[in-house]
């Protein structure tokens, strides 16, 4: 049986390498936008050709009848066949058709990917690598780019006429302050639980990198830039068993942060708390925009105003020229509250994937392996990003759809990993396991 499960296994990495590769290719292409760079790649659309090719190799590779779709998935393709059912129902069909199915299969195809390509642990590491890497890519890009040429490429009013300018994405980014400082809180995780506890190097590089990361964050101006870190540094001193020394090193390493701030970094992130500060009239804007933005999803309830459409909502419905920047209003206003309500499913689906896999994940593997530290710093994401969903739209970015296809992979992974353990243990080691833990629990509650 273990023999025939090999050689199954063995056949699916074999008929997905060549697509597995495109991908890591497709992602660098993304992330780092190349089309963009070298114009001659865009004009016969790189990334297009990347994901009509690898689409074609992963149903080639398939057998009928072996494609199984899991709950997330399900959810997903209820909300494309939602949008093109209401289709006749929507406000702005067009818009629909030409714009928001497009950009939400983009989004999707990073879901579709990561399940049917991850198939191994050795994929998981190289697929972290790439996107930590062009991440930080499209960190030190704008920083340099600031330090050599004082670019910054945004800015926010302080009040009075008064203007400061923001550290955005490099010029062939798209990304703005807000953006960048997502980028910086969603690597530090992975910097933190995946690649520090490598080895000694790793772990220097990481100690070097931190402070770099914190002062282009500084840069930004994002105030939910500065909360996703707060959250993330809760996150990860909840999951330590060294509290009392990280609070040290977290107050300390606070004080120095706020002796280095200048005026008007100071009164940015005294405003999240303060209503005396110059620019606190600007957070109580984005809070009254969140009142706003349900509003506009209210004009159309049920159904929505159409699958892209949040733009459009808003500026006909209130005149405010741009996308809501919440993700849940984003999603109401867009496929209404069914659609709102299938989207939360998936990511039910998705948060419920890594519980299961982090559940066995600590019942069998020890906190040197590689699943258990990529758990770790997924959950720490998760935590991370749910708190950006308030300050941010997301309906039709990647992030949800890369990560809800991680919490497949990292589940089966786990199960394959606990199991292929299970089995090597002698007969009696099952129980002996079961009263060890049953002893742990107990010891704790007492």
């Amino acid at each position: 049986m273990k023999a025939v499960h090999n050689f199954a296994q063995a056949t699916i990495e074999s008929q997905t390498h060549l697509p597995f590769v495109l991908y890591l290719a497709y992602l660098v292409s993304f992330f780092l936008r190349i089309p963009a760079r070298l114009p001659m790649l865009g004009l016969i659309r790189l990334d297009l050709l990347l994901v009509f090719l690898i689409s074609y190799l992963i149903f080639s590779a398939r057998r009928p009848g072996t494609l199984k779709l899991d709950d997330a998935s399900r959810y997903l393709l209820a909300i494309l066949i939602y949008s093109v059912l209401t289709l006749p129902l929507v406000e702005w069909p067009g818009s629909v058709i030409n714009n928001g199915m497009i950009a939400f299969i983009k989004g999707a195809i990073f879901y579709f990917f990561t399940v049917n390509l991850i198939v191994n642990e050795a994929r998981l590491k190289w697929i972290l690598v790439v996107f930590v890497f062009c991440n930080l890519v499209r960190i030190f890009e704008p920083l340099f780019l600031n330090l050599t040429t004082g670019y910054l490429g945004s800015s926010t009013h302080l009040g009075g006429g008064e203007f400061a300018g923001r550290l955005s994405g490099a010029p062939f980014d798209t990304i703005n302050p807000n953006g960048l400082a997502f980028v910086i809180a969603t690597v530090i995780p992975f910097l933190h639980y995946v690649f520090a506890p490598s080895n000694k190097k790793t772990f220097f590089v990481y100690l070097l990198l931190i402070p770099i990361l914190l002062y282009t964050m500084g840069l930004t101006l994002s105030r939910s830039g500065i909360l996703a870190l707060a959250i993330i540094a809760f996150g990860v001193w909840i999951k330590s068993a060294h509290k009392l020394l990280l609070l040290v090193l977290g107050v300390l390493g606070l004080t120095i942060i706020s002796f280095n701030l200048n005026d008007v970094q100071k009164d940015r992130y005294l405003s999240i708390v303060s209503d005396d500060s110059r620019q606190s009239a600007s957070a109580d804007g984005r809070i009254e925009g969140w009142f706003v933005d349900f509003r506009v999803a209210m004009n159309r309830p049920i159904i929505g105003h159409g699958l892209g459409t949040s733009r459009e909502a808003n500026w006909n419905v209130t005149g405010k020229d741009q996308i809501s920047h919440i993700l849940w209003a984003e999603v109401w206003q867009e496929i209404g509250l069914i659609g709102l309500i299938l989207f939360i499913l998936y990511l039910k689906a998705m948060f419920t994937n890594f519980r299961d896999a982090a559940r066995l994940i600590r019942s069998r593997l020890n906190k040197d392996d590689f699943l258990f530290r990529s758990s770790q710093a997924m959950q720490v994401w998760l935590l991370m990003n749910l708190l950006f969903s308030l300050a941010s739209y997301g309906l039709k970015s990647y992030e949800w759809y890369l990560f809800g296809g991680l919490s497949v992979v990292m589940l089966r992974l786990a199960r394959e990993k606990t199991a292929v353990k299970q089995a090597a243990l002698p007969p009696d080691a099952e129980q002996k396991s079961k009263r060890y833990m049953l002893a742990r629990k107990v010891n704790r509650s007492g």
